[in-house]
């Protein structure tokens, strides 16, 4: 299965989870706590995760989401995978390494994910100092960057 393919799959039960975890909860009367895996303080996972988790708990009635600090999407999807968080934010890319037990996931085997809805195009930016003579991302080679947080998709991609 390509990536392309996995998305489409995983995305057709987007929702299933939240749904199945709310109504559950609904019927019974009782308080379902879900835990989301995001990023590290100040990332855009943090900051989008706990406005998820706070509409989430405000809106679906006995569900109470709270948001996780994390280091990104690689430990996120371990954390998942560990069975330590209930859903997790991801790059795709990461999300399909653990999907298929791939790179970072070599020694946790396929994880048992399923995508939940894609929150927005998640694109890799590179910036360099003026005045250094990096004009193309091949200038880069023997310089010193930064590649993101260890454990983010950030450094996996970079």
């Amino acid at each position: 299965m390509n990536r392309r393919q996995f998305l489409k799959v995983m995305g057709g039960g987007a929702g299933s989870l939240l749904l199945s975890q709310g109504f559950s909860a609904l019927s019974f009367g009782q308080t379902n706590r879900m835990s989301l895996a995001t990023g590290p303080v100040g990332g855009v996972y943090y900051i989008l995760g706990g406005g998820m988790a706070s509409v989430l708990s405000k809106n679906i009635p006995n569900l109470e989401v709270t948001s996780e600090l994390t280091q990104g999407s690689v430990d996120n999807c371990r954390l998942v995978h560990m069975g330590k968080a209930d859903m997790a934010m991801t790059m795709a890319d990461i999300a399909f390494d653990a999907y298929s037990g791939s790179g970072r996931f070599k020694d946790l085997g396929k994880g048992a994910i399923q995508t939940l809805f894609v929150i927005y195009g998640n694109y890799l930016h590179t910036v360099a100092a003026g005045g250094k003579g990096i004009q193309t991302f091949f200038d880069l080679k023997g310089k010193r960057v930064s590649t993101g947080s260890p454990g983010s998709g950030s450094e996996i991609i970079c």
